[in-house]
């Protein structure tokens, strides 16, 4: 693209690795539940590859107040350091409109927590419908019973990492991230196998593990917000700037977001029923194919999620042609990055599923399916930056719209028709789990070329509220 340079790429780097950094920590703290689990045995790994799928339905509630505290704060962000000068000692700075964005999102994540709690009420007998191995469900709900009284910390915990992200503190995000999912490993390896006195609790040890990990990442969060000196200019935390139009744009940013990952979770939950009727073996191997999935999406989604940020600060700034050279920045990493994944599960995929489980027939399974799916995840990873790019800046009903005709055709048609009525087994529900990765990337590519996503308005306290400009004041540095 004309006008791309290396200072492009630099700056989506710099704010994307610690993200990056974090994302693979929390990547690698799932990779670690399921191998603690897993060691207890096949039918364990399948029970939480079932769970942790229904557990990631409450996370979706609770996990898009981040793009959507990011949405409104990366926009006046931006458009701050346009009116107030690039100085940020400028008197009068804009920073507390900035800041007052954080105190709205958490009103919002408390509620949208408490949603999730009510959601996974229904778990149990969601479970009984959709599988038919019934001693799969005890396990399964024990994890999801325990898990979801974190969700309105967990709500907290994402709208402090939006606004942070926002504000281009993406390595406070790193350190929190890092160190939650480190705090996550310990305390599963102790509460999972009962060591240093405490019980042997199975997968509910899992679950445990990741609520009190979770409670002191947020508190950390917390404590950062309140006595860190940059950040006391933003006024976070006083709770005196609440505003009906801010919270009606944090529910129109994060709300399509909730909408789409709880109809595509839901829908993969069906999925799974589906492989887990196929065959409790398949299903452990799907886990596998779905855990490899989450890390390609986590590494190309740490630059992506740099990417937007600049994005976002960019569209603040009324730079509409910069943000599209972010994007552009964002893409070629990702696509960097899904040639090396490719070459890689390609060359290693049985020593991959040798990290969950040590069954010779889960390792024949596995390592087939992961090579089945090389090339439908390289041409998923082309397409995914530009989601996040949508989700993040206000585009999110887009991608919604892409979720539910791509999973609605691909995910419960296809796997209907090539399941059930030409009964190609295992094979055939593979099938259209990629032929849904190829039509969900066909759609972000005409998203991104629409442009549309430039021209979404987001913040409309902002604009209706008249804001001085201030005189900047020239810096002393060089």
């Amino acid at each position: 693209m004309p006008g791309l340079e290396r200072s492009h790429f630099k700056r989506v780097i710099f704010l994307g690795a610690p993200l990056l950094a974090g994302l693979v920590s929390e990547f690698l703290m799932v990779l670690a539940d399921s191998a603690m689990v897993g060691r207890l045995g096949t039918e364990y790994l399948a029970a939480i590859g079932i769970a942790t799928l229904f557990g990631e339905l409450l996370w979706v509630i609770v996990w898009p107040m981040a793009p959507g505290t990011q949405t409104i704060a990366a926009r006046r962000f931006g458009r701050q350091n346009k009116e107030a000068g690039l100085d940020m000692a400028a008197p009068g700075n804009l920073k507390p409109k900035t800041g007052e964005v954080l105190d709205n999102a958490i009103a919002v994540s408390l509620g949208v927590g408490g949603l999730a709690i009510v959601v996974a009420l229904w778990a149990e007998g969601l479970l009984d419908l959709l599988l038919e191995n019934k001693a799969l469900i005890p396990m399964a709900n024990d994890y999801i019973a325990t898990l979801k009284w974190l969700m309105p910390l967990a709500g907290v915990f994402y709208a402090i990492y939006g606004f942070l992200a926002a504000i281009n503190k993406t390595k406070v995000i790193m350190v929190a991230t890092i160190g939650l999912n480190v705090l996550n490993i310990i305390f599963n390896y102790i509460l999972i196998f009962g060591k240093f006195g405490f019980p042997a609790l199975g997968i509910t040890g899992a679950a445990l593990g990741t609520v009190f990990a979770q409670g002191l990442g947020t508190l950390f969060f917390i404590g950062y917000i309140l006595l860190a000196p940059e950040i006391k200019p933003y006024a976070c935390l006083r709770f005196k700037s609440f505003h009906g139009k801010i919270i009606g744009d944090l529910l129109r940013s994060a709300g399509p977001i909730i909408i789409q990952l709880s109809i595509a979770l839901l829908i993969f939950i069906y999925y799974e029923s589906v492989v887990a009727n196929i065959g409790t073996l398949f299903l452990a191997a799907t886990h596998i194919v779905f855990t490899v999935f989450v890390l390609k999406r986590t590494i190309v989604g740490g630059f992506a999620e740099g990417g937007s940020i600049l994005v976002g600060n960019s569209l603040g700034e009324g730079q509409r042609r910069e943000a599209v050279r972010y994007a552009y920045a964002s893409e070629l990493i990702a696509i960097l990055i899904g040639i090396v994944l490719f070459c890689g599960i390609l060359i290693f995929s049985e020593q991959i599923v040798a990290l969950f489980n040590s069954d010779p027939e889960l390792a024949e399974v596995g390592s087939k399916a992961l090579r089945f799916f090389a090339l439908f995840f390289l041409i998923e990873a082309v397409g995914f930056p530009f989601e996040v790019i949508f989700t993040h800046n206000g585009w999110g009903r887009f991608v919604l719209v892409s979720e539910v005709i791509t999973n609605g055709v691909c995910i419960i048609g296809c796997t209907l028709l090539f399941t059930r009525v030409f009964d190609f087994g295992i094979y055939g529900a593979w099938s259209a789990f990629a032929l849904y990765l190829v039509g969900h990337s066909l759609f972000m590519f005409a998203g991104f070329f629409s442009r549309k996503w430039t021209q979404t308005q987001v913040d409309h306290e902002w604009l209706e509220t008249p804001q001085p400009v201030y005189p900047k004041v020239a810096s002393t540095t060089r």
